[in-house]
């Protein structure tokens, strides 16, 4: 018989903390402090992720219990605030100027003279965040970084950002640009899914431009078109460090538990489709020096792609080992001798009907030995028993999915609807949506540290 779910959530923290501590004194280290700027780990323990999952699960649920039901909803109903906050915070250099004022923090009227922007107002708004966690009052109106409000910070000088406001993002860890996106064209489309749902003309659509992003903006053309409008630079420039920041959770381990890439011969092509500038190809093209990579995208991000190439790994393009290709995935693909045809975050950006498409011409370019890797969220079930994901079973009373730590998955979902009208899928759904297209599902591989997942198919004739 189980005990009451406060007390069975209780012991789940009080051992999970036991283990997290322990492991720590081993190391010789304390568990850093909330107060203190963020610092990587002097150490990497595995044997750190589960507990920590578990109490992160444990805490937010038994927040969840205890919390009045009508406080939990408005707390939901108005996030949007955090949102903004944030957007504020990063658009107005907050936290690099909190950055150089040190640990004793800056007044709000320093704040707001450094910063360009109203001392009151943005008191208020560090404040918001600081009882949040976010940011740190050390004393009245004196406000100074923590360990979250540090990493929205992109390194670099007030006076540098001022003088080249368009490279912001560039060279950058990316959060600061994903909180940008977040508050901008996010937070904008957001506000029209309502709108969205009640049109019966694009409630149940499957057309990319029914999107509620397409409403907000009065853009009549995909988001990623959008973007590259000349008014939109530095919205551009700004989405293309957030999807070089998100390389950061894909590895060669990651692939490598699903795809035994080092068994592919030499010289065997791996075409990375839709692969922006081509941050994944670099991870896997310095892992596996036997391999041929394209990068197939826009003439844009292509023309991109080839500048940072030329920067950062200019001898795989001198040795033509690595060579980008302009194609549009919704025409024949070109390239019929792959040997891996990879997606990374292909498919959520479409309708199913659209995907289906992509994948299709994938199917009908394929070798009978081609493998099609997609590696993308898999949004697993909070049913028990029914992760979708081969994930280990949880403790009660914990959801399947371990609620707030695989949130991730979930907010991206409704991301992808807002902005494309599209979707992550569970397993199920991406088992329907390969339906047709030439491929099958072989395995799946699932990275222990959230949803992001390698699904590998195998071609089938049609």
């Amino acid at each position: 018989m189980h005990s009451s779910p406060l007390s069975a959530l209780s012991q789940i923290i009080s051992s999970g903390i036991s283990t997290i501590e322990s492991t720590y004194a081993t190391h010789g280290a304390t568990f850093p402090s909330l107060d203190e700027p963020f610092r990587p780990p002097t150490f990497d323990d595995p044997g750190l992720l589960h507990p920590t999952q578990l109490v992160i699960a444990a805490a937010a649920q038994l927040i969840a219990s205890l919390s009045h039901p009508a406080s939990s909803i408005l707390d939901g109903a108005s996030a949007h605030y955090i949102t903004s906050s944030l957007g504020v915070v990063a658009d107005t250099n907050v936290a690099e100027v909190l950055r150089e004022a040190g640990p004793q923090g800056l007044h709000i009227r320093d704040i707001g003279e450094r910063c360009g922007t109203d001392s009151s107002k943005i008191g208020r708004v560090l404040r918001f965040l600081a009882t949040l966690h976010i940011f740190r009052e050390v004393s009245p109106d004196v406000f100074a970084n923590n360990r979250i409000s540090s990493i929205i910070d992109t390194g670099k000088t007030i006076e540098d950002i001022k003088a080249r406001p368009l490279e912001k993002y560039d060279d950058t860890p990316g959060i600061s640009a994903l909180i940008g996106h977040f508050a901008d064209e996010g937070i904008k489309s957001a506000s029209y899914v309502l709108d969205s749902f009640r049109d019966t003309e694009t409630l149940s659509s499957q057309d990319p431009l029914a999107a509620p992003f397409n409403r907000a903006f009065n853009a009549p053309m995909h988001f990623f078109e959008w973007c590259e409008l000349p008014e939109n630079e530095l919205r551009f420039r700004r989405f293309g460090a957030t999807m070089k920041d998100s390389i950061s959770t894909v590895t060669p381990d990651t692939a490598l538990a699903g795809l035994d890439w080092k068994s592919l011969k030499k010289d065997s092509l791996v075409v990375d489709v839709g692969g922006g500038i081509g941050s994944t190809t670099g991870v896997f093209a310095k892992a596996f020096p036997h391999l041929r990579f394209v990068i197939q995208d826009r003439s844009a991000v292509v023309a991109e792609g080839i500048q940072r190439w030329k920067q950062e790994y200019p001898e795989a393009l001198i040795d033509n080992r690595v060579r980008f290709q302009e194609h549009n995935f919704f025409e024949p693909q070109p390239i019929k001798d792959a040997s891996v045809f990879f997606l990374r975050f292909i498919t959520h950006d479409w309708p199913t009907e659209y995907a289906r498409k992509i994948l299709k011409h994938l199917g009908d370019a394929a070798l009978p030995t081609t493998k099609l890797v997609i590696m993308d969220n898999i949004v697993p079930y909070s049913v028990p028993g029914n992760s979708g994901t081969g994930a280990s079973s949880v403790p009660y009373p914990l959801l399947a999915n371990l609620g707030r730590v695989n949130f991730h998955s979930v907010r991206i979902d409704m991301h992808m609807m807002a902005l494309h009208n599209s979707q992550e899928r569970t397993v199920g759904q991406f088992q329907e949506l390969v339906e047709g297209t030439g491929w099958k599902l072989e395995s799946i591989s699932t990275s222990s540290a959230g949803t992001m997942s390698s699904l590998v198919f195998a071609h089938i004739s049609q």
